[in-house]
């Protein structure tokens, strides 16, 4: 999700680095190997196989300390919900993770990694092909394997990125279902453990604001199938017929009425004699997000560059979850279902009811 991945393959250690040169490196302990590609998280679903994904390690050498643990045992004495780890910049950490239930099923694996200064984003683990079309759903969780269901106990070894200071963090959970990235208790089973590595001094350089620009969301067709939904997630347009895999993505849309002109509405009450969002995406109305919104006094876009510069912002959750009628020039103040808050600038509005013709092109500013 805007960011590019490249793979290396050492025996059976992948190594996954990113473009802010920060690496993470997953043991598996894979029977075969069929290729080394992770193109999206836009992948098939698991298959019948029953292999475990991840390994429970044997090797007493090779466990990491008490200190790297995080363990979620149900009804354990010794349960612990945060490891922390301190790395020098270049070199490497080592942590393991164990997820035990009894009263339940562990059917998904999420992970979300936030780098010193931004926001959890999903971390995709590095298999190869053959486990990768096997175990990953299309949201980017791990489907768990059966010998995973009750008990799930792997290793993983944390590479440091050349950053002074700062801290990284990673999260990790089990849920019984499909769960949400920026939700961790839906549908949670275990977790959430958190492993946090820290450089330096551990201070965070201050946090800028995620930008994104230029975004065009065209007016709907009836059967969903227009780029009509923005997710403040990954900052991307979604069609509703993509189904309901990326239900927790999708943040908010677009549409144009005859009476109001251009809107902007979130995805839980968007009219459904426009796109009956629910029917189309398979999605129940309970599960689809909230978005609340406001148009803002002054403009105040241009001036945000840091998280504080959006905290004073007066929209709140009891504010529309609809904005009608909006010009190109108008500033809209939103919070989303999880709390954060941010601007959207209209930039260009073409009017009309065509789903490859019309839209709305928009700036967006939000919270880390």
């Amino acid at each position: 999700m805007n960011t590019n991945f490249i793979y290396l393959l050492k025996a059976h250690t992948f190594t996954l680095i990113n473009q802010k040169n920060t690496i993470m490196n997953f043991t598996f302990n894979l029977k075969s190997i069929a290729s080394i590609a992770f193109a999206s998280a836009l992948l098939f679903s698991c298959s019948g196989d029953d292999t475990a994904i991840l390994d429970t390690p044997t090797d007493p050498g090779a466990i990491p300390t008490e200190d790297a643990t995080i363990r979620f045992v149900e009804n354990g004495t010794d349960n612990k919900d945060e490891a922390n780890i301190s790395g020098v910049a270049g070199g490497t950490v080592a942590g393991r993770v164990i997820f035990e239930t009894e009263s339940d099923t562990q059917r998904r694996l999420y992970v979300t990694r936030t780098l010193p200064g931004e926001s959890p984003m999903p971390f995709l683990l590095p298999l190869d092909k053959k486990a990768t079309r096997r175990a990953t759903k299309a949201d980017g969780s791990i489907d768990l394997d059966a010998e995973n269901k009750k008990a799930l106990d792997f290793t993983l070894d944390l590479d440091v990125p050349t950053v002074e200071n700062g801290v990284i963090v990673y999260q990790f959970w089990t849920t019984t279902g499909r769960g949400d990235f920026r939700d961790p208790s839906k549908r949670r089973s275990q977790g959430v453990g958190t492993i946090n590595v820290t450089i330096g001094n551990g201070q965070n350089p201050d946090a800028a604001v995620r930008e994104f620009t230029d975004v065009k969301l065209f007016a709907p067709d009836s059967e969903g199938a227009s780029a009509t939904f923005f997710s403040l997630l990954d900052g991307t347009t979604y069609l509703i017929n993509q189904g309901i895999e990326f239900a927790a993505f999708w943040d908010f849309g677009y549409y144009h009425l005859n009476g109001t002109g251009a809107n902007l509405s979130s995805t839980k009450t968007y009219r459904t004699d426009v796109v009956d969002v629910p029917l189309k995406s398979g999605t129940p109305v309970e599960e689809l997000n909230d978005t609340y919104f406001k148009l803002a006094d002054t403009a105040i876009y241009d001036s945000i560059t840091t998280s504080g510069d959006l905290k004073d912002l007066t929209v709140s959750n009891t504010d529309p979850e609809l904005i009608e009628e909006l010009k190109v020039g108008d500033e809209v103040e939103f919070v989303d279902q999880y709390g954060k808050k941010g601007v959207i600038k209209i930039k260009e509005i073409e009017p009309g009811f065509s789903p490859t013709q019309d839209f709305i092109v928009i700036d967006v500013k939000i919270q880390p």
